[in-house]
């Protein structure tokens, strides 16, 4: 599983590596909406099913206390629990990191890494230093320091006389320490450096791909800024495919180098905030990740995030940024998930979550929000499904298209400024 991605990271707590045109503005609460007459007739049983998933919890020794449920449509609460009482999160505080950084840079945002020089070349050896000024790419793995290096060759350099400096927010394999990510990088930029790890990830790469050779004769060194003549630009994934690839394996750290180029966590509460109008005692976090239990969240705000994420894709919604059941690796590997309906998990010692939005063909969207802690997780994880396959047994579910994945080290995103 997580070969897919190119290196080990951190996974929700456990360390390692045709919908209808209505709808209402974000800004109104679901209490105000009462106010408003529809021609909508609410699902029938769902109360029903909500009573009787809450009362198979306490049959198991679970107090109806411990958990949060919200489940709506578009435009009517369909049903809740204690859903304006916020609970740990878990890995849900993805879905705020997720909707800051679209409400800031937008979807197809690529962050850009530049690549200068100082001195010229001749006969392939650069006669100075070769920098490299990161710009906040969150996502610069093993596959995207391969294209880079054999963009290097391509440009005419095979040596560098002089130091490889890297400056600015560069982060390779998720590493924040720019010293760290420089020695990675020049590991990476030459093969013969290569480690067993480096080795595999090159062979998800396409057959013909070369092996890059850039020689780097001076030192590996990080300094905050340096001066150069640019020679190249890196361009990162979009962003929806940056929170894609982030929300299925729920990478911690991909979620904090988010956050960090939003301006921390309080940036991103402070977005979400004023974006959705969540109240301020329904919403405490402390990091972007989900990492401890002091990241609460209250179902109904984890709803008003899935909402206002809907907005920045009219053709998927939610399903552009999360998971699929049964059609994705990740955190919904192993769940019995209902094929096509796009979800967050939610993981920690005895707190499981889960969220997303079920596509119906006659009653739009259904978001349902699930909320367990001071239990057993497999226990939750369990009865959260039995629910969920029971929502959505309910509604016919509506198919999404399938969006292509962007391929990950690809040197169509690199392009050289000028012949050296």
């Amino acid at each position: 599983m997580l070969d897919l991605i190119g290196l080990s990271f951190l996974i929700e707590g456990l360390p390692f590596w045709g919908e209808p045109d209505l709808k209402p503005m974000k800004t109104l609460a679901w209490e105000e909406l009462a106010l408003f007459s529809f021609d909508y007739t609410s699902p029938s049983g769902v109360e029903t099913q909500l009573q009787t998933y809450l009362q198979r919890l306490s049959d198991g020794g679970s107090s109806r206390d411990s958990h949060g449920v919200w489940l709506a449509s578009e435009w009517q609460m369909l049903a809740q629990h204690q859903g304006k009482i916020p609970q740990s999160a878990a890995s849900l505080t993805k879905l705020a990191t997720s909707l800051a950084a679209l409400e800031t840079y937008g979807a197809d945002y690529q962050f850009e890494t530049v690549v200068k020089k100082t001195g010229a070349v001749k006969n392939g050896v650069l006669q100075g230093d070769l920098i490299i000024e990161g710009g906040g790419d969150p996502f610069f793995i093993w596959e995207e320091a391969i294209a880079l290096g054999n963009t290097l060759n391509d440009a005419g350099i095979k040596q560098v006389k002089g130091d490889l400096i890297v400056t600015g927010d560069f982060f390779m394999n998720y590493k924040r320490d720019r010293a760290t990510s420089a020695k990675l990088l020049a590991q990476a930029l030459h093969h013969q450096q290569w480690s067993s790890a480096v080795e595999k990830q090159y062979q998800k790469l396409p057959p013909d791909t070369p092996r890059p050779a850039v020689e780097i004769s001076g030192k590996v060194r990080q300094q905050s800024n340096a001066a150069g003549e640019t020679i190249i630009r890196h361009h990162s994934l979009p962003l929806k495919e940056l929170l894609h690839r982030m929300n299925i394996y729920s990478n911690n750290q991909m979620a904090e180098l988010i956050a960090r180029s939003l301006g921390g966590i309080e940036r991103v509460m402070e977005i979400v905030t004023t974006t959705t109008e969540i109240p301020p005692n329904e919403i405490q976090l402390i990091n972007a990740s989900g990492l401890g239990r002091e990241n609460r969240l209250s179902p109904r705000a984890v709803f008003k995030l899935l909402a206002a994420i809907e907005e920045h894709f009219p053709a998927n919604g939610v399903a552009a940024i999360l998971p699929r059941g049964g059609m994705e690796t990740g955190t919904v590997r192993d769940r019995a998930i209902p094929n096509g309906i796009p979800v967050k998990t939610g993981t920690l010692n005895k707190v499981s979550s889960l969220a997303g939005a079920i596509p119906t063909k006659n009653h739009g969207k259904i978001y349902f929000v699930i909320m367990n802690q001071n239990g057993n997780v497999e226990t939750f994880r369990q009865q959260q499904e039995a629910l969920l396959q029971e929502l959505a047994q309910q509604w016919k579910i509506s198919s999404l298209s399938q969006e292509d994945t962007l391929r990950v080290g690809n040197p169509e995103r690199i392009n050289i400024i000028a012949p050296l």
